[in-house]
């Protein structure tokens, strides 16, 4: 017995148990969306200049302009002349034979601390030629996110979704409590990349779990829900930073709202559809029982013997490793699709909402704003995919984003025209995101699921990692940024039509059904053109060529080609 089976005939597809442990996974995601962006905030980089031995600005949170002109010189940024950040007079004192002269900041830096109290930037003096540690430090924790992704996605497939949610959550509590104490850089980073491994771990494992208790008509709903509670940790970062100003206790109260969860050891279940896959039967039917006391049903008893045939149909469920994700046609071209997609998509997005801060405006309202755009939108998104299914949805909302940061890139003379179109991109982009999110577990097979969101994710890091160093590029172009995502979101887009449409597709159980869906797709296209051949036959002598009618059909339902048969 199939479990989808089991699902409609006996438990139900959505009872009170799928949605309690549905629930469950989608409490993990504000806490994992709010870890996996708040160096948005924690590593902002506020307007500064170099300090200046006797300039009056030095004093307490003063950041004034007065004596600027003997003391800073003037830059052309984007076609304004500022203040540079970087460079000062030689000669604070503005003599003649100086003032031409300039040399970096030799003193340090002095910030404005009217948006931020502190940021990591402030603390650390990340800025100038300073700055590429900035991106490093985000770079490295999208190393640990995409380390995190494959371990915890080959241990939850080893060892069960439930106990690797659990172990994740922990440990993402206390390696974010560490990383608001961190009494250097070198240690908030290293904090912050084994923060970011349990994050992922915690949120696609326990995303995982959810997808595999409900059935497929549920399934797309319950995704969209999860994912979308991944954006909804954007609000409570927005909240969080705009009333902590200080990086320090912005990271110590997003570790602390984690504590609630710790019950999950008690209260979180184990995958049925993993125990029947690990022929792990006994524990399968005890959780079974289990779900169908809390939804108010009866399971007879010879389920037990069908799932025990479904474990001995599968006994090789315990051998498979990540070589098996390329090992087979089907599953090659899916994984390094998938990998192709996420590394595209997730570098624009992460990058993208990063760099809100830079942009134009109140960086609270623009952050606040692109969440707003970026919800909605994907509830739309969702509804689309129900509609006219995945790909399309997909596909036309990574082009549509790729086109608003071209757009952007085109008017940056034009600060409100480019700030807006950037928010465009971001929003839509968030569509892209979050229906890849629902999309991706629906690829995979059971046997190899979290491995392959695991795989996929690792490999969207590569992207998220060159995001911080892509907004460089901006030094040496100002637009190069904005093209950069530009291109690698329409690039993403055009890989998604490579992958299978899942619209109301049951989740398929092991490799092999990977692999027959593709020759079951071939053979039906076989089947199609079989009808367009036939169908010309003169209506003269009907009789005439029924045997051959028969070899026809005969060759294509074994899935060969016909056509060659059909001599006069």
């Amino acid at each position: 017995m199939e479990w989808d089976d089991l699902l409609k005939k006996h438990l139900g597809e959505f009872g009170r148990f799928q949605r309690f442990t549905s629930l469950l996974a989608i409490l993990v995601g504000p806490t994992t969306g709010l870890t996996l962006v708040a160096m948005t905030f924690l590593a902002a980089t506020p307007e500064h200049h170099c300090r200046v031995f006797g300039n009056t600005s030095s004093v307490g949170h003063r950041y004034s302009t007065e004596g600027y002109n003997l003391s800073i010189p003037l830059e052309n940024i984007g076609g304004t002349w500022k203040y540079s950040s970087c460079l000062m007079y030689k000669n604070s004192n503005g003599t003649a034979t100086s003032r031409n002269e300039t040399t970096a900041c030799s003193h340090g830096w002095e910030y404005d601390r009217t948006i931020y109290q502190s940021t990591i930037v402030t603390e650390y003096d990340l800025v100038c030629w300073r700055s590429w540690l900035r991106g490093l430090g985000q770079s490295t924790f999208m190393a640990g996110v995409s380390v995190g992704g494959i371990f915890f996605g080959i241990t939850s497939d080893r060892f069960g979704r439930r106990p690797t949610t659990v172990f994740c959550l922990i440990l993402h509590l206390a390696l974010s409590t560490g990383a608001s104490l961190a009494s250097d850089y070198v240690s908030f980073i290293v904090l912050r990349a084994l923060d970011g491994a349990a994050a992922n771990g915690a949120f696609y494992t326990a995303f995982v779990l959810a997808l595999e208790v409900v059935g497929p008509s549920k399934r797309n709903a319950v995704g969209m829900t999860v994912s979308l509670s991944f954006g909804t940790g954007f609000f409570v970062l927005t909240l969080l930073a705009y009333f902590l100003r200080a990086w320090r206790n912005l990271q110590l109260v997003q570790a602390l709202i984690m504590y609630p969860l710790l019950c999950y050891w008690w209260v979180l279940p184990e995958s049925p559809r993993w125990l029947i896959s690990k022929q792990r039967v006994t524990a399968a039917t005890d959780v079974l029982q289990r779900a169908a006391r809390v939804n108010n049903v009866t399971i007879p008893d010879e389920v037990s013997d069908l799932l025990l045939k479904s474990a001995e149909s599968n006994e090789n469920a315990n051998k498979f490793t990540i070589i098996d994700l390329v090992r087979t046609p089907g599953m090659r071209k899916i994984t390094l699709t998938m990998c192709l997609v996420w590394m595209f998509i997730a570098g624009v997005y992460f990058g993208l909402i990063v760099g809100t801060s830079d942009l134009a405006g109140d960086p609270y309202v623009n952050f606040a704003i692109g969440t707003v755009l970026e919800i909605g939108l994907a509830i739309l998104g969702w509804a689309a995919m129900e509609r006219w299914g995945r790909k399309p949805v997909i596909a036309g909302s990574a082009l549509m984003a790729g086109i608003g940061c071209l757009v952007s890139a085109a008017s940056i003379g034009l600060p409100t025209v480019s700030r807006n179109f950037a928010l465009m991109g971001r929003a839509v982009i968030g569509i892209t995101y979050n229906c890849l999110i629902a999309y991706t577990p629906e690829v995979f097979p059971t046997v190899v699921r979290s491995m392959g969101i695991g795989v996929s994710t690792a490999s969207s890091r590569i992207g998220c990692i060159s995001a911080p160093f892509v907004t460089l590029l901006g030094d040496v172009w100002l637009p190069l940024p904005m093209v950069t995502f530009g291109v690698a979101a329409c690039a993403g887009g055009l890989a998604v039509f490579l992958l299978q449409e899942t619209l109301r597709v049951p989740l398929p159980e092991t490799i092999e059904d990977v692999e027959n869906l593709g020759r079951k797709s071939q053979r039906d296209d076989d089947d199609d053109n079989s009808v367009s051949y036939t169908n010309p036959w003169p209506k003269r002598d009907p009789f005439r060529h029924v045997k051959r009618v028969v070899v026809c059909y005969q060759t294509a339902r074994d899935g060969g080609y016909f056509n060659s048969i059909l001599v006069p």
